[in-house]
């Protein structure tokens, strides 16, 4: 396949539990273009969510290799992003302040682009803002998750994801 980005080759996720090792990936292999939209379908239980963990590299695989544009994943980075099933926004945090946090990592001082150029505060906010635009969460940015509704949540967590401008978009349960 040319254009390969993401390449998953034998990789295997095994997890120690209390009636022993369980194999949760066996030997999956996967290729996936630039601008190529994949979907994985299965039973609950069946790994999707585990192989887009180790996509995400939010976990390491037990055997086998993940790279993304040519470079092997050892641990999250702005260039994957990720939309969880359970949300995860901070509750303390207004809508606003979920997707300027992202924002803020990719895009403002502390950002770990190598050689990029940090954003302007201003620009920054104008990120958020479009990004909750985006959504059609303008008018909820002032309010904290447990003010809004599961879908909505879900929103914000789209608008995180996009407002870093990934080149992969992982999505489980969207």
């Amino acid at each position: 396949m040319q254009n390969k980005y993401i390449e998953i080759t034998s990789v295997e996720q095994t997890f120690k539990t209390q009636k022993g090792f369980f194999p949760a990936l066996r030997d999956i292999n996967l290729n996936v273009a630039k601008g190529e939209f994949v979907t994985l379908i299965g039973h609950s239980g069946c790994g999707k969510s585990t192989l887009l963990n180790l996509v995400a590299g939010l976990a390491d695989p037990t055997a086998g290799v993940l790279l993304c544009d040519n470079r092997e994943i050892k641990g999250p980075g702005p260039e994957r992003a990720v939309v969880f099933q359970n949300h995860s926004l901070l509750p303390w945090l207004t809508c606003f302040e979920n997707v300027h946090l992202a924002v803020e990592r990719v895009f403002g001082p502390a950002n770990r682009n190598a050689g990029a150029a940090s954003e302007s505060k201003a620009q920054l906010k104008a990120r958020t803002e479009a990004a909750l635009a985006m959504v059609g969460l303008s008018a909820a940015a002032h309010k904290r998750p447990g003010e809004i509704s599961g879908g909505m949540k879900q929103r914000v967590g789209i608008a995180r994801a996009l407002s870093m401008e990934p080149k992969v978009l992982l999505m489980d349960e969207p």
